[in-house]
């Protein structure tokens, strides 16, 4: 004998939508915060892309200019192209950071409102993403006012 539900088949197909879209929320807060992560870390990898090309410049003597005798220019394209993506990242930092805010805030909104099952690993990793985002919101916002 089957368990009688009092719930409607409609109403239960919403519910499980609600729970489908806080795990959609939880994956696209997941892709955000790197976004947001990307938005930081891509500074470092200019820093990183100079130094290794001066590191390059010292090791050999100079005589990297008689090997590549564009390797100047090679390196001032390298570090424009690590510039503009910096700045990209910088410029959409604020809408990567809200958007992440905002998925990660509705997953954990639809995941903890489900009664039937509980989704304990979802519930932290959207806290702990929601965390992140803020942390990462708060070095950009200090970084830039400071």
């Amino acid at each position: 004998m089957q368990p009688q539900t009092t719930t409607s088949p409609l109403k239960q197909d919403f519910m499980n939508f609600l729970i489908r879209l806080g795990k959609i929320f939880s994956n696209m807060s997941i892709v955000l915060v790197l976004l947001c992560l990307c938005g930081i870390f891509s500074f470092a990898g200019t820093a990183i892309v100079i130094i290794i090309c001066v590191f390059i410049i010292i090791i050999t003597v100079g005589t990297i200019f008689l090997i590549n005798p564009n390797f100047f220019s090679l390196f001032t394209n390298i570090v424009e192209v690590t510039g503009g993506i910096s700045t990209f990242f910088l410029e959409n930092f604020y809408i990567f950071a809200g958007l992440t805010i905002a998925t990660s805030i509705l997953s954990l909104i639809l995941l903890v409102l489900d009664r039937r099952t509980k989704h304990v690993a979802r519930i932290v990793l959207s806290s702990v993403v929601l965390a992140v985002a803020l942390i990462c919101l708060i070095v950009i916002a200090v970084g830039v006012a400071g």
